[in-house]
C-alpha cells in the first residue's frame, strides 16, 4: 500500500484546498488505523455486537469514492465495487466482508477509486 501522510490541512486556505487537504486527512486517517495489522485483526469487530471491521470500512471507502466522485460529480455509470450489482444505488456497500475480501486487494481498490477522483 502507497502510504499516505496524514498532514493537518491548513486552516485558511482556497475551497478546493481545503477539500482536497480534509479528503486527504481522513484518507490517511483510516489508512494509518490499518497500518501493522493482519488480515484477521482487520476482520474483526472491535467491539461486539458490532459487526464494523475495519477491512469492510476500506472497502466502503472505496465504494465511497466512487459513489461520490465518478457517479455523482460526473454522471458515471459505474456498478457498485462490493455491493450487489443490482443495487440502484451502489454507494452503500463495502461493509460486508467475504472469506476472498483481503486487506491487500481492497486498499488497491480504494487507492485506484482515490486516483479516479484526483
Amino acid at each position: 500500500m502507497t502510504s499516505m501522510e496524514r498532514c493537518v490541512p491548513p486552516m485558511n486556505a482556497d475551497e478546493r484546498t481545503t477539500l482536497e487537504s480534509w479528503l486527504d486527512f481522513y484518507r490517511g486517517s483510516l489508512a494509518a488505523k490499518c497500518v501493522g495489522l493482519s488480515d484477521e485483526q482487520l476482520r474483526t469487530a472491535s467491539v461486539l455486537p458490532s459487526e464494523l471491521t475495519l477491512l469492510g470500512l476500506v472497502q466502503h471507502a472505496a465504494e465511497v469514492e466512487r459513489n461520490w466522485f465518478r457517479r455523482v460529480l460526473t454522471g458515471e455509470q459505474a456498478p457498485p465495487i462490493f455491493g450487489p450489482r443490482d443495487h440502484p444505488d451502489g454507494h452503500d456497500g463495502g461493509f460486508e466482508i467475504s472469506p476472498q475480501s483481503s486487506h491487500l486487494a481492497a486498499t488497491d481498490i480504494w487507492q485506484n477509486e482515490i486516483a479516479q477522483a484526483r
